[in-house]
Order: C-alpha cells, then structure tokens, then sequence
C-alpha cells in the first residue's frame, strides 16, 4: 500500500470505524485513541497490506484496542456503573431506524431504546451485531476477524437478536 493509498483509507474509513468504536464502548476519548492506535499500526503493516484488507484490518485492531483500554481501567478503578453516561446515538444507530415510527421524536426515542438496549449486551453479542447488521459483514467475514467458527457468529448473533427483543419489549420507551 502507497502513501496515497493509506490517506484514501483513512477518508474512506474513518467514519465506519468511529462508529464502529462507538457501538463497543460508547466512550469518545477510548474509541478515539483506539482508531489513532490502529491507524498507526495499519502504517507500520502498509508495505505489506492489501487495500482490499484495510478495513478488516482497522475493524479488529480497533476492537482489540477499546478491549485492551477496558481492561487496563479495571484493573486500575473500579468502575461505578452508576456514573456511565449513556450518549446520544442517533448517527450510530442510523440503520436500526428503518422502522414504521413516523415523527421524529419517535425515531429518537427508539434510537436511545436500541442504543441502551445494544449497551446491555454483552461485548461479543454486541460486536458481532454491529459487525453483522449495521456494518454489512458476512457471518464468514466476521468469524475471520474474531476468530471464531461461522456457527458461533451465528449463534452468538441469533441469540444476541433474541436478547435484544426481550430488553426492547420490557422497556416501557415506546
């Protein structure tokens, strides 16, 4: 991969990866230092990577980043999960919105449902999601960059689906 490659994968894919981040941890400044941490390691493989690979590439190292992030604070704070702020996602979600709700209002309210719903999940049921349903990844692709079977991205995402119906259906938001 050129110089020119590189800065075209960065304008290509930025965005998808912030939003991405965003869906696995909902913490700015993490996904943030996240995506820099992986585009940074995208240019020290530039020589030997693909642009057909990049994205991929960026996907698993960003996740592995936030994971890695994640780890560190808890090991070092104990989180209070009362004080985790839950932020508007209405750009994020922008695909799980294309349902027969009519006014605006309603659409945001069901985008903060999902985003607080999608936030009970656990990690992988909510990265395989993501993955799957809002970014467009084949199950295969997907098993690729997680390194599991094709039957486990399945199952984990069918379940995942099923969890997320029961959160939606007991929440009184709409």
């Amino acid at each position: 991969m050129t110089q020119k490659e590189y800065n075209q994968a960065i304008d290509l894919w930025a965005d998808d990866i912030f939003s991405f981040a965003m869906y696995c941890c909902n913490d700015k400044e993490r996904c943030n230092d996240a995506i820099q941490e992986a585009f940074a390691a995208l240019w020290e493989r530039h020589e030997d990577m693909a642009i057909d690979r990049c994205k991929g590439f960026l996907l698993t190292v960003t996740q592995r980043k936030i994971i890695d992030s994640i780890r560190h604070d808890r090991r070092n704070v104990s989180l209070d999960e009362s004080t985790i702020d839950i932020q508007d996602s209405t750009a994020e979600s922008g695909h799980l919105l294309e349902t027969q709700t009519t006014s605006p209002h309603e659409q945001q309210d069901l985008s903060n449902a999902i985003h607080t719903a999608m936030l009970q999940l656990n990690e992988r049921q909510r990265i395989i999601l993501t993955l799957h349903d809002i970014e467009g990844y084949t199950y295969q692709e997907i098993a690729k960059m997680q390194h599991l079977s094709h039957s486990q991205v399945q199952v984990t995402a069918f379940r995942a689906r099923i969890k997320l119906k029961k959160i939606l259906q007991n929440s009184q938001t709409f």
